[in-house]
């Protein structure tokens, strides 16, 4: 599986999140990420939202 597979896999409820990076980090696996900025839809209720 590559690293793109895992990451949709893991993340898959989190559609407001990108995934910038996966990297070892040692002791653990280091992902950095950040919200895309836009609202999109609650994956509960459909509201749009900001917060994930």
């Amino acid at each position: 599986m590559d690293v793109n597979s895992l990451v949709a896999t893991v993340f898959s409820g989190l559609s407001g999140v990108v995934i910038e990076g996966v990297t070892d980090g040692g002791d653990a696996v280091v992902v950095t990420a950040r919200t895309r900025g836009v609202a999109v839809p609650c994956p509960v209720c459909g509201t749009p939202t900001m917060k994930v």
